[in-house]
């Protein structure tokens, strides 16, 4: 799950905001944007695997519609 400020930068930067704009925004450093960008990156596609392997199998995931 993404917590809140993963969200925030994702949002931001679909704005096409740069690290430098949405760190002066979240009032947060650049490193930390390029932090929070990564880790929401890294468990999108952690996710993404999850679900894959999950059909592979024919198992039900908790989020997924019935």
């Amino acid at each position: 799950m993404l917590t809140g400020k993963e969200i925030e930068v994702l949002k931001l930067k679909k704005k096409k905001l740069t690290q430098v704009e949405i760190a002066r925004v979240l009032k947060i450093s650049q490193p930390a944007v390029s932090g929070f960008y990564n880790n929401a990156l890294s468990k999108i596609r952690d996710s993404k695997k999850i679900s894959e392997i999950a059909k592979k199998l024919e198992i039900k995931l908790e989020d997924e519609e019935v």
